[in-house]
């Protein structure tokens, strides 16, 4: 079962978030997103809306790390 509790700045890499949720619970920018974006982040399209899974956004920072 997943946790609805809200975490600022955590990511659920169960969870599907949409692009305004995810730049929300991580208190990032547009411009920030759209680097991560440019840097191999993956986005999720499905009927004119973005989404990101967590897992992804995991998978970015391992391998960004460095």
């Amino acid at each position: 079962m997943v946790s609805s509790e809200y975490v600022a700045g955590v990511v659920d890499p169960r969870i599907l978030y949409t692009l305004d949720a995810f730049k929300r619970r991580l208190g990032i920018k547009d411009s920030t997103l759209r680097a991560a974006r440019r840097a191999g982040l993956q986005v999720y399209y499905m009927h004119g809306r973005g989404y990101i899974l967590g897992q992804e956004w995991v998978r970015y920072v391992r391998s960004s790390a460095g």
